[in-house]
Order: structure tokens, then sequence, then C-alpha cells
């Protein structure tokens, strides 16, 4: 049967010789001050049940098979987090060694058709998914645009440089100009994968926080490991 309140003069009994046991319980809500308060009440309802109707011996082990695993919960809980703080800090001491390197994150790609040495003739984007066809824009500062076309891109982080165009229209872009380049997808079955602009950026320092490592990339802004697509 289940477990019932005691009646009649049971209940002083229990007021009387328990007076001291209710104040030990506790006020917590630990797993671990639940069982103690618990335990308390049960061995107080077993002094002073009812002989002629006693407490039900699988109702009593359902209740403390459920704390149990209430216990066991909380204790993996309390793992995973120092298991989370752990890798946390793993993640924060590895972004470290990044400083000086270069990253790409989100952001409009600018390129220099020059010759002159050093000059950045290289793009780069991200697909979700295979592409049939990329469409490169390259815009000046005046708004004059170039269009060229990549075929068959397979998904991912993709990077090309200026030689890799070819039959731009309207014309080939000037050389010695700077171009803001833009990148559209398509495929043939009329579906438009998601791609991704990605700029170069360097590490410049890194900020720790209880939200994570932030990379600061001096004027490019910052960025967190999550938003790094690759490095290089």
């Amino acid at each position: 049967m289940a477990i019932s309140p005691i009646m009649g003069s049971n209940n002083n009994n229990v007021n009387n010789n328990n007076s001291n046991t209710t104040t030990a319980a506790t006020d917590g809500t630990s797993t671990a001050d639940l069982m103690k308060n618990f335990m308390t009440l049960l061995v107080a309802q077993m002094q002073n049940q009812d002989p002629t109707n006693p407490m039900d011996n699988n109702q009593m082990t359902s209740q403390l098979a459920q704390f149990n695993t209430a216990a066991g919960v909380e204790q993996l809980n309390d793992t995973l987090n120092s298991v989370g703080t752990l890798v946390s800090s793993m993640q924060q001491m590895n972004a470290s060694a990044w400083v000086g390197r270069t990253v790409l994150v989100e952001g409009k790609s600018v390129i220099n058709n020059s010759d002159e040495q050093g000059a950045n003739k290289t793009f780069s984007f991200a697909l979700d998914s295979d592409a049939d066809n990329v469409e490169v824009t390259l815009t000046d500062k005046e708004g004059n645009a170039y269009h060229a076309e990549l075929p068959h891109v397979k998904a991912g982080v993709q990077s090309y440089s200026l030689d890799d165009l070819s039959n731009f229209e309207p014309a080939s872009p000037p050389e010695g100009t700077s171009y803001d380049v833009s990148f559209s997808a398509s495929n043939s079955s009329g579906d438009a994968p998601k791609i991704v602009a990605l700029k170069k950026a360097k590490v410049e320092s890194v900020a720790f926080s209880s939200g994570g490592s932030l990379l600061e990339l001096g004027i490019d802004g910052t960025a967190t490991l999550g938003q790094v697509y690759e490095i290089e």
C-alpha cells in the first residue's frame, strides 16, 4: 500500500519523539539535503507506523531509487561542468598561439590588380554546398563592376587569385586599381548555395574572458574562435 500520513494519537508521538530530528533537517535543495530530509521523515514514519497498516516496501524502494537517480544526475552535471571548464581553458591557451597568424573571417575582401610587390591578388569565400557556378564581381571606387565566373566549385573554404579569373564582362578590370570583391553562387537546378565572403586579418592579441577567447584583429575588429573559418 502507499505510504500514508500517520493518523490519530500517533501524530503526537511523531511530533514529540522527533522534535530534535525535524530541527536537524536542512532547508537546502541539493540532492544530499533532500536525501537527508527524506531519510529523517522515513525513519520517523517507520517508528510510528500502524502495525495493522504497514508501509509499502515497494513504494519505499521506488522512492529511494528516485533519490539515487537524482544524486547520479547531479554528480554527472558536476563532472560535465568540470570538463567544460577544462576544455574552455585549453581553448584559451591554444588561442594564444594564434598571435601573429593570419586568419580568414567573414568580411569584404579587397584585392589590388597591380604588379607591385606585396599587392594582394587573392580572395576567399566559403560555400555550404557544391556550386555549379560562382560569379565573382570586382567593384572599383567609382562603382564600375567587372564580372567573371568560376565553374564547379566544391563546398568549404576556397581561395583563388586574379590569375584564376578570365573572360571578364563587360571588360577586363584595369590594372593598378583596388577592388572590392563580392560573390554569388548558383546551380543548374535553380537553387543557390549559401556563400560567405571572407577576408584576411592578422591576430594582434588574444583577450580571455568567462565567455571564451576573443581575437583582437586591429583595424579588422575582433572575432571569436567560432567566427574563424581558417587559420594560415
